[in-house]
């Protein structure tokens, strides 16, 4: 990323994003916060993307509060979240036990216009049958 800064080469909120996600998954997700936390000073603005992107790695990482308090703010100041957000965040809650936020972004999301992905259907499939779900949650993605 440094080599790119010095190269004077001009990155584009693209670019940005896939090194944000790069940072993330490296599990460096405090670097690739005060990137994005920087976007702004460096006269790119962050789209839905660069927003989920961060959001997800907070949640990889156990910073619930902290992808709560963005997703928040992305609904007060834009880019309003997508489908990938909502259920990026209905994944992380599923997984962390947290069935009462889950279903809230479930209906928040649907009330939106949005649907679950392939990928929150696999896990609230995988979690009705060990047990940890009632059929209720795979009735409200429907």
């Amino acid at each position: 990323f440094q080599d790119m800064q010095k190269s004077e080469m001009e990155l584009d909120i693209f670019t940005y994003s896939i090194i944000i996600e790069g940072m993330c998954k490296a599990g460096k997700v405090e670097d690739a916060w005060k990137l994005f936390c920087s976007l702004n000073l460096r006269g790119v603005k962050p789209n839905v993307v660069t927003f989920t992107t961060m959001i997800s790695g907070f949640c990889r990482k156990g910073l619930k509060e902290e992808a709560s308090a963005l997703f928040r703010k992305m609904k007060e100041d834009g880019p309003l979240p997508n489908s990938g957000t909502y259920n990026t965040l209905i994944r992380a809650n599923l997984l962390d036990g947290d069935k009462t936020a889950s279903a809230e972004l479930i209906n928040e999301m649907k009330s939106c216009g949005f649907a679950a992905d392939a990928s929150t259907f696999g896990l609230v499939t995988n979690m009705l049958h060990d047990g940890r779900l009632n059929k209720s949650f795979l009735d409200m993605l429907s």
